[in-house]
Parts: structure tokens; C-alpha cells; sequence
């Protein structure tokens, strides 16, 4: 079978609640909204023309919820009839049951589950929303195609497909079409080749094209610390909680995180699902908080995991950048549960009796040139 991702999109990339599905703040059934007769003539022939569904399972539920009865309810009673018998496949480790007609729970190894489906005979697996599962599949190259409907629409808050930070990954334009409505479907193939042009030689910038841009930006570099920090393990977390436990828990989390940043001096908070970032002008005020930020997670009975550098950033007028930032972020996968790793610039710069480093060897971060000696902080408070 050929493993498809649909998505209905807004031009700002986000997938949460195109229906009637609960959006954390209130802006459900964006798509609805805008869809008209045509488009719903192409989601049914699209949706019957496949031999099974693969979903997340927020997503499974969302649907479980609402096909069973959706024939009673107004809805399309053939397409109804058809999302109840087609063969359901759901991702979760959690889930101990899936009562929905021909669903079927996948909780083992994920890839080679998805590997063994895509084997057997047929047409097209459908993949809807589910954007942590699309994450995966993604990181395993499992996705033949890419059909995203994108809605003239910008939401401005939700849940995007794709994640930040993740690998790039390259597309070809297999096809696109325009309906009535104004959505645009756009349709994707993966190309394993790193695409190139003679613009590439064109316009790539001369030594003294880039001395003049550095020297107009410099009075935006300063040096500062980066404090990145995330939850461990939020992805198990939500699948025991529940979403809407789980985003209440988090919008308080982020309260109490904004509290302990602000006491130590830190700006430009940036918040990322359950990640945050935060630079500070002197590493032992990050360090002391991140610290403080460990027994807060404590608090709401999470745990994270945290990585600081001390670089030159460039500020500007949405938040920060810069190598700097970079490194910081790519430390979070040298760091396990309550750890606090840091660079050498980090320990050589800060101050206190009660700071101790114990030396993690040189490691290589995915993104930025070279090996860099790492260490876990730690202070006798802790």
C-alpha cells in the first residue's frame, strides 16, 4: 500500500481542529467554514477510493467520537458508512482498547509495524492530521505522498504538521489544484535528491557581501547564555493524561516557568509545545535557573531536561538567533531526566562555591561543525 498524508492546512501550517474538534483556544472548524460543495465532493472520493486509514491516537479518538453516529447526525450517509467499515490503524501505547469497528491498536515498534502495512496488497493508507505521528513517519521515511489542502485561512494559534526544528526534507510538486473556495491542493512526492540550480552560484553572497551585512548587524550581536529546556517524555505523558488534562497542566507549567525566568533576569521567552527557551547576560543567573526551573517541574510532577551555552547572539525584533541558539537547543539530546548540560564556555564563565561540573566527554551536535566538550552542572542545593 502507498502510504499518503492528507491534511487540511492553514497558510499559517496549522492542522488542530478543522473540524469541530476542541482547539485549546477556541478556534475550531476553520475548514468547515470555508469548504464548500466541490471541495466535499473530493474529500469523499478521496476518503472511498482508500483501503485504510493510519492515525494518531488523539485523532482516532476525535473520530471514533463522531463516525459511528454520523449518519443520524446529517452527515453523508455513504461516506459514514465507509469510515466505519475501512480498516482503522492506531498508534498509541496507551490506548487498551479501540472499540471502533476494524481498528486495530499498533503499539510496538511503530516503523517496522508501518513497514509490514505498507507490504501487503492495495491501494492508499491515509494518514489524517496526527502530526506526532507524521513526525515519525517522517524520521523513517515511510511517506509516499503528501496531499495537503491548504485553506485560505490564517489561524494564528495550534498545532502545525511539522515540527520545529526537525531535518530537512525535500519534495517534489507532483500536482496541485484549485477549487472554488479558495483551497488549494497541493501535492507532494519525496525526492531524494538535494535539489540544485545555477541560482545557487548566482546569488551566493562574496566575502565582502557578507563583511557589509555583519557590519550593519553587529549593534544586534551580544554575548549572552542560551537556556533551552523541555519535559522528558511529554509525548507518554499526554497519551496517560489526556490532552485536555495535559494542556492544562502545561499552560500552568508555562505560568510557573515564566516566574522562575523573570526572577533570574532572563527575556525573550519563547515557548514550543512543552519546550521553552530564555537567554540570560551572565551564565550563572541561567544556570541558577535552571536549576530552580528542575524543582518547579518537580512541582506539577514532570521532569525536563536542560541545555545552556554562552555565545554571541543576534537579537531581533521577533526573538533571537544565531549559532548560539543553535547549540543551545542541540544540547537538550546530550541530556537526560533532571540533568543541566553545559558547554565549556559555560563553565569557564560562571561563579559560585556551591557549582560543580562533572566533565561528559566531547560530543558532536547535529547542525554545527566540530566537537564540543560538554559537562552536567550541578549545585550542592540540588
Amino acid at each position: 500500500m502507498k502510504l499518503v498524508v492528507t491534511s487540511f492546512m492553514t497558510l499559517d501550517g496549522i492542522v488542530e481542529a478543522p473540524g469541530f474538534d476542541e482547539h485549546r483556544t477556541g478556534r475550531n472548524a476553520w475548514a468547515l467554514r470555508v469548504q464548500g460543495a466541490e471541495d466535499q465532493v473530493f474529500n469523499k472520493e478521496h476518503v472511498l477510493s482508500a483501503d485504510a486509514l493510519l492515525l494518531g491516537r488523539r485523532t482516532w479518538q476525535i473520530w471514533a467520537a463522531f463516525w459511528p453516529t454520523a449518519s443520524t447526525s446529517g452527515a453523508d450517509a455513504e461516506l459514514a458508512s465507509w469510515m466505519n467499515e475501512i480498516p482503522k490503524y492506531v498508534v498509541s501505547k496507551t490506548l487498551k482498547r479501540a472499540d471502533w469497528s476494524n481498528s486495530t491498536i499498533l503499539s510496538g515498534d511503530i516503523p517496522a509495524e508501518v513497514r509490514k502495512l505498507k507490504a501487503k496488497a492495495g491501494g492508499d493508507m491515509l494518514v489524517y492530521g496526527s502530526p506526532d505521528l507524521v513526525d515519525e513517519l517522517l524520521r523513517h521515511d515511510l511517506i509516499d505522498e503528501y496531499r495537503i489542502l491548504l485553506f485560505p485561512v490564517i489561524l494564528g494559534s495550534g498545532k502545525r504538521l511539522f515540527r520545529d526544528r526537525i531535518d530537512t526534507h525535500h519534495l517534489r510538486l507532483a500536482g496541485t489544484r484549485t477549487f472554488d473556495s479558495g483551497v488549494v491542493l497541493l501535492t507532494y512526492v519525496p525526492d531524494p535528491e538535494v535539489p540544485t540550480s545555477p541560482f545557487v552560484e548566482q546569488y551566493a553572497w562574496t566575502h565582502e557581501q557578507v563583511r557589509s551585512l555583519q557590519a550593519a548587524e553587529d549593534f544586534d550581536r551580544t554575548l549572552a547564555t542560551v537556556l533551552f529546556a523541555d519535559i522528558v517524555d511529554s509525548t507518554g505523558r499526554v497519551h496517560t493524561m489526556g490532552d485536555r488534562a495535559w494542556r492544562k497542566l502545561l499552560d500552568t507549567y508555562h505560568l510557573a516557568v515564566r516566574d522562575v525566568i523573570e526572577r533570574w533576569q532572563g527575556q525573550n521567552v519563547e515557548f514550543t509545545g512543552d519546550g521553552v527557551m530564555a537567554v540570560f547576560d551572565a551564565p550563572t543567573r541561567a544556570l541558577r535557573c535552571a536549576f530552580e526551573l528542575g524543582q518547579a517541574a518537580g512541582d506539577f510532577g514532570v521532569e525536563i531536561r536542560v541545555g545552556l551555552h554562552t555565545g554571541e547572539i543576534e537579537r531581533r525584533e521577533t526573538g533571537v538567533g544565531g549559532i548560539a541558539v543553535h547549540i543551545a537547543a542541540r544540547l537538550l539530546s546530550q541530556a537526560e531526566a533532571n540533568q543541566v548540560i553545559v558547554t565549556k564556555t559555560v563553565r569557564d564563565l560562571s561563579t559560585g562555591i556551591d557549582l560543580a561540573f562533572e566533565p561528559r566527554g566531547f560530543a558532536s551536535l547535529r547542525g554545527v561543525p566540530g566537537e564540543w566538550e560538554l559537562f552536567e552542572a550541578r549545585t550542592s542545593e540540588r
